[in-house]
């Protein structure tokens, strides 16, 4: 078990976990971020098409909002077509704390296999300062792979989330305030 914690096996392990959680971060922030990308391009065609017009959905995710929307305004009980508009928005605006979360964790875990490695280390040699230098320098390599993971995840989305979640929101609001017009003063 010495040889493991000692030289390159737990920093591989550790190294290999941190892009684990990296791809499962970057897949979650791109499907919540299509989603909002879907929703804002599907309520920004009601927004502006002809009653008759009708756009064909790109995808099934595209499809199932539209049949929401329809869902909504054909709802007799303004409470629960609310409460539908409600989720879309607490839906959008989950996404930048969902990177946020993302990368902080990405470098923690960075931050935890080197502490762990340092601990490890520090049990299995004793007092022998020597054997402690090597292994600490393999772990710092956890560090390097969480802070270059995070920093990889926050470039690929950091831009782009706020601009989309705020064109979701403006185009939501036009789109339920419309609805609510066409419903009249009881909805």
């Amino acid at each position: 078990m010495e040889p493991f914690v000692q030289g390159w096996g737990l920093t591989i392990l550790l190294c290999g976990f941190i892009v684990l959680v990296f791809v499962a971060g970057w897949l979650h922030v791109h499907r919540e971020l299509t989603w909002v990308r879907a929703l804002t391009d599907h309520l920004g065609f009601e927004l502006v098409a002809d009653a008759g017009a009708a756009k064909p959905p790109a995808s099934l995710e595209v499809q199932a909002i539209r049949d929401e929307s329809h869902a909504i305004l054909e709802a007799n009980d303004p409470a629960w077509a609310q409460k539908q508009v409600r989720n879309w928005q607490m839906r959008a605006q989950r996404l930048e704390p969902t990177l946020s979360f993302w990368t902080d964790l990405l470098r923690q875990l960075g931050l935890l296999g080197t502490v762990l490695g340092l601990g490890l280390s520090l049990a299995y040699t004793g007092s022998d300062v020597t054997k402690l230098l090597g292994p600490l320098a393999l772990k710092v390599w956890t560090t390097v792979a969480g802070l270059a993971c995070s920093i990889v995840l926050s470039a690929s989305f950091a831009l782009k989330l706020p601009a989309w979640v705020d064109a979701a929101e403006k185009n939501l609001e036009a789109w339920d305030a419309r609805r609510h017009a066409k419903k009249g003063p009881t909805a």
